[in-house]
């Protein structure tokens, strides 16, 4: 995983996952699950 996105989540003070018609593909994943164990409030643009 690309340290420079994990970095960003943690600076972050939420995440928005853009996900257009609720696809996620594998880093997308990867990252989401990053942020849920730090913690971070996380938003979709389309429903999951």
């Amino acid at each position: 995983m690309d340290a420079l996105h994990l970095r960003k989540i943690d600076l972050a003070d939420r995440v928005l996952i853009v996900n257009p018609g609720g696809c996620l593909g594998e880093s997308t994943r990867r990252e989401l699950a990053y942020a849920q164990a730090a913690g971070k409030p996380i938003s979709f643009t389309d429903p999951v």
